[in-house]
C-alpha cells in the first residue's frame, strides 16, 4: 500500500512538473529539459558502470572530467536546439558542439589504457540517444514557419505515452498471457499492447471532437506513431538495462525508477511524430 502511494505521489508531481513547464514559457520548458537531459545523461553514465564487473566499468568512473564534460555537451546540444527551432540564432549555435565531438574524437588519442574505439562508441551513442533524442521536442514545440512557441503537440506526446502506459499496464496484468519480447522484458504482452492502443485511440478520437483543426485521421496517426514507438522506446532502454545488469535506471523518482525510466517511450516517439508533422501537418 505504500509502495502505491509513493508511486502515485510521484506520479501526479511528475505530470504536473511536465505540463507546467511546458505550457508556461518557453524559457520553463527549456529549463526542465536541459535539466532532463543532463540527469539522463548523468544516469546513462552510472548504469554503465553496472557491467558486472567488466571493462566498462573501468572506462567511466563514477566522477571523472569526461563524465561532466559529456553531460555539458549535451544539456549545450538541447539549449542549441531551442534557440534554432525557435528562430533566435541561425545553425551556427551548433558549432560549439561539433567541435566538442571533434574535441572527443582528439582526447581518445592520448587514452593509452583503454580502448578508445569502445570509448568513442560509449560517448557518441550517449550523445544521440540522451541528449540528441530528447533535443527533438524543440522541433515538435516550435512552429517552423513562423517559430512560435506551441507545446500542445509535445504535451500530447507525453499525454498519449501515460494513458498508453496505463491501458497496457491495467489490461496486460489483467489479462496478459502472450509476451511480446521475452528476451528483453518478460512482462509485456501482446495483450497489454493492444490495451494501451485501443485507449490511444479513444483519446485521438476524443481531440479529434474538440480540436477538428487537424483530422481525425491524423490524431489516429498521432497516437498509433506514439504507442508502437513508445512501446520500442521501453524496449531500447529495457535491452540496456538488460545488458548492464540493472533493474531501473536511477532512484530519483521513487516508485518509478530513474529519467531514462520515465522518458524512454517519449525519446524514440518524438522524432517520428516530428517527421510526421512535417511531412502531413504542418507541410
Amino acid at each position: 500500500m505504500k509502495k502505491l502511494f509513493v508511486r502515485t505521489a510521484t506520479g501526479i508531481v511528475y505530470v504536473a512538473v511536465i505540463v507546467l513547464a511546458m505550457t508556461l514559457h518557453p524559457y520553463a520548458f527549456l529549463a526542465l529539459f536541459m535539466f532532463v537531459a543532463g540527469l539522463s545523461l548523468h544516469e546513462f553514465h552510472t548504469l554503465i558502470r553496472h557491467n558486472n564487473g567488466t571493462e566498462a566499468s573501468a572506462r567511466h568512473p563514477e566522477k571523472s572530467f569526461s563524465r561532466w564534460l559529456e553531460i555539458a555537451g549535451g544539456i549545450y546540444l538541447f539549449a542549441a536546439s531551442f534557440f534554432y527551432a525557435s528562430g533566435k540564432i541561425s545553425e551556427i549555435i551548433y558549432a560549439p558542439y561539433l567541435l566538442f565531438l571533434i574535441f572527443i574524437l582528439i582526447a581518445g588519442l592520448y587514452h593509452k589504457k583503454e580502448n578508445p574505439v569502445n570509448r568513442w562508441a560509449m560517448t557518441f551513442f550517449s550523445q544521440f540517444y540522451c541528449a540528441g533524442l530528447f533535443s527533438m521536442l524543440n522541433f515538435v514545440v516550435f512552429d517552423p514557419t513562423n517559430k512560435t512557441y506551441h507545446p500542445y503537440y509535445g504535451l500530447f506526446i507525453f499525454i498519449f505515452i501515460w494513458l498508453n502506459d496505463t491501458g497496457a499496464y491495467l489490461v496486460g496484468t489483467t489479462f496478459g498471457k502472450r509476451r511480446m519480447f521475452p528476451r528483453v522484458s518478460p512482462l509485456k504482452s501482446w495483450e497489454g499492447f493492444a490495451g494501451g492502443l485501443v485507449i490511444a485511440w479513444m483519446a485521438a478520437l476524443t481531440l479529434a471532437y474538440f480540436y477538428p483543426v487537424v483530422s481525425w485521421y491524423h490524431w489516429i496517426a498521432f497516437a498509433t506513431i506514439i504507442v508502437l514507438f513508445g512501446t520500442w522506446g521501453d524496449l531500447v532502454e529495457s535491452l540496456i538495462k538488460r545488458t548492464y545488469g540493472v533493474k531501473d535506471s536511477g532512484t530519483l523518482l521513487p516508485g518509478h525508477g530513474g529519467i531514462l525510466d520515465r522518458f524512454d517511450s517519449m525519446m524514440l516517439a518524438t522524432p517520428v511524430i516530428w517527421l510526421y508533422l512535417r511531412f502531413f501537418i504542418q507541410n
